[in-house]
């Protein structure tokens, strides 16, 4: 009888390893799609405001001659323009009165502290201007775009699988690099248009590749919802880990003071060929063939299968609520990245010095994640939600009024406060909807709540990059941005709450189970 026990344990045990090893191969693909797709995250982050620096053009003809808002009338900077130019033995005049006309501003070089960041405007402020202004064109309509193709997407993945689905969407990262590539290599030439085109492109590495990722997690992970949870952190633990060699290497580019960045799209071209090979040779299909139905004309229609989910979503109130909640949440935080990199060079940082918080912060989450993972049972995965958006509110309060009126240090504080904000929200988002609905519609009801996400992204953006930033601006204005989205936060703080007081008085299956082991964790 103590023989049949040991060899029972050991039969157990290597039952156990085999399930853990498979479940590691199906796992390990999907981890290397997330973080290399993630580095289009930071291409948008750090390429791609400087990218259209270097397409704006001024004060060549009378056409694109600069009026006086773009004066320089600050004494200290006259001075110290006055100054640098008596350093680098700059012939131009600018004139010894209180004020410096804009077009008069000479073209410094580009390890100058002046260099305007293009070399066809000397004018650092109108090249902020203009590219935020196109960024409030390009990213309104990339969300748009991404709105009609998610509920596709997500409609597709749930009947013929993942894999062909993320396969079309590494495809179009693609295309959109060697779009850019081709636009950096003739500055900008043929106008605006192409910008708007590989944006568009560029955005399928962000909601529409979320939703079909946790619905493949959702397939490995059943309805454990701790497991669930620890994965979603454990891939954004792994794009971190990436994310810090990534930015290492972007901030040595940066410091080049590039005038082209087509070799920085040709490079992120690459990746996405590797991020399609690892999905067409490396991915396992995760969608049970039992699941899987034919594809049929209503799935490639985009108001069909947005409604379709839409209805879906709509018969949880947790759900609806997490719907607003995802509005306003997308609109302060793309609102904030977008107008990022302008942001900081307006208050005195020089492009290659705006990635050093992001790269500290990469280096905490990596630390943070490990900590984090323990304590996930405990936490719940609905006060992770609250929590991250509070985080997010405090990031904010301090890159924005405590930047401002303390101190420059502000950056590097809520940098790793908004990194470790960005792994603990998302995963509580994607964890939230996967408990709540069913299997065969995890794909749709993800996609749905993210594509309401992007419609907060389509009113934020224009708002925050239009309205709000403004590179002339002084004093605590300069951090209007910051500071509205630290209002918005702690409006979601107040959101979240109630979604976790509303989960607890309508419990789903999932939710009763996360309960019984959050009260055996404590």
């Amino acid at each position: 009888e103590e023989r049949s026990g040991l060899l029972k344990e050991e039969e157990e045990a290597g039952t156990s390893l085999g399930s853990s090893c498979q479940l590691l191969k199906r796992i390990g693909p999907v981890a290397v799609v997330s973080a290399l797709m993630h580095i289009f995250m930071m291409l948008e982050i750090h390429i791609y405001v400087p990218y259209l620096y270097t397409r704006v053009h001024c004060c060549t003809t009378a056409d694109n001659m600069l009026s006086e808002d773009y004066d320089i009338t600050d004494p200290d900077l006259i001075q110290d323009l006055r100054d640098e130019m008596t350093a680098l033995g700059l012939k131009h005049q600018i004139g010894h009165g209180d004020r410096i006309a804009a077009c008069s501003v000479p073209h410094f070089p580009r390890d100058s502290k002046h260099w305007s960041m293009s070399p066809n405007c000397p004018v650092k402020a109108f090249n902020q201007q203009s590219a935020q202004g196109i960024m409030a064109t390009m990213k309104p309509l990339q969300k748009v775009f991404c709105f009609f193709i998610m509920p596709v997407g997500g409609a597709l993945a749930d009947a013929i699988g993942r894999k062909p689905v993320l396969a079309l969407y590494a495809g179009g990262l693609l295309l959109g690099c060697l779009i850019s590539a081709a636009d950096a290599s003739a500055q900008g030439a043929w106008g605006n248009w192409v910008v708007y085109v590989a944006g568009c492109l560029f955005g399928l590495s962000f909601q529409p590749k979320d939703s079909i990722l946790a619905g493949t997690v959702a397939d490995m992970m059943k309805e454990d919802e701790v497991a669930k949870g620890r994965t979603f952190v454990a891939l954004r633990t792994v794009d971190a880990a990436l994310s810090f060699f990534v930015n290492s290497f972007l901030y040595m580019y940066l410091r080049q003071h590039n005038s082209s960045h087509c070799n920085a799209w040709l490079g992120f071209g690459g990746v996405a060929t590797v991020i399609l090979l690892v999905i067409v040779v490396l991915m396992m299909e995760t969608l049970p063939k039992d699941m899987r139905k034919p594809m049929s004309g209503d799935m490639l229609n985009p108001v069909v299968s947005q409604f379709k989910a839409l209805k879906l979503v709509c018969r949880d109130s947790v759900l609806i609520l997490q719907c607003i909640m995802a509005f306003i949440f997308y609109c302060y935080f793309l609102g904030y990245i977008t107008t990022r990199t302008s942001y900081l060079t307006s208050i005195g940082f020089r492009m290659e010095q705006a990635m050093v918080p992001e790269i500290l912060a990469n280096v905490v989450v990596f630390l943070f994640s490990g900590v984090f993972l323990a304590l996930l049972p405990v936490i719940g995965i609905y006060n992770m939600s609250t929590l991250g958006n509070f985080m997010f509110a405090s990031g904010y309060l301090i890159v924005g009024p405590f930047t401002i009126l303390v101190s420059t240090i502000g950056p590097y504080i809520s940098g790793p406060l908004l990194a470790m904000a960005v792994m603990i929200i998302f995963p509580a988002f994607q964890t939230i909807i996967s408990q709540r609905v069913e299997m065969e519609n995890q794909g749709k009801c993800q996609a749905a709540i993210a594509a309401v996400g992007t419609l907060g992204a389509v009113v934020g953006i224009p708002f925050y990059n239009k309205v709000l930033f403004d590179a002339t601006a002084h004093g605590l204005n300069k951090a209007r941005c910051p500071i509205t989205s630290f209002v918005l936060a702690m409006i979601c703080v107040c959101m979240s709450i109630a979604i976790t007081m509303l989960a607890r008085k309508n419990p789903k299956e999932g939710d009763v189970r996360d309960a019984q082991k959050e009260t055996n964790a404590e």
